[in-house]
């Protein structure tokens, strides 16, 4: 693997984990922050872990836990997103090239055969 794959590796790991952690603090702040559902309490609003809420459905009410459902269709389409852009970059550059990557000239494609 090159440098530039294993970089981007990890920024889509980190990106993914960032965005499953701003999911479960969206869904901890549309319940208020309940004290049943653990985490940290920092002043007025609580730290969880990401991907918390997976363990919230069973707490909620039948009718609150579409919301967590939601969460985790969110969080499934951020990993497939991120997903396309690993393969993208996997598969690189592989556009048609002649000589050094470069457009070719008359004497190229006359070398090439094609004239």
């Amino acid at each position: 693997m090159t440098r530039p794959l294993l970089l981007t590796l990890l920024g889509c790991c980190v990106a993914w984990l960032l965005s499953v952690a701003i999911v479960t603090e969206l869904v901890g702040w549309l319940f208020g922050w309940p004290a049943a559902s653990g985490g940290l309490p920092i002043g007025g609003m609580v730290l969880y872990w990401p991907g918390q809420f997976l363990t919230w459905r069973g707490l909620l009410a039948p009718g609150h836990r579409w919301i967590v459902t939601v969460a985790v269709v969110v969080c499934t389409a951020t990993a497939l997103a991120l997903a396309v852009r690993i393969g993208l970059a996997l598969r690189g550059n592989r556009g048609p090239r002649f000589g050094a990557g470069r457009w070719a000239d008359g004497a190229d494609v006359r070398r090439s055969g094609l004239l």
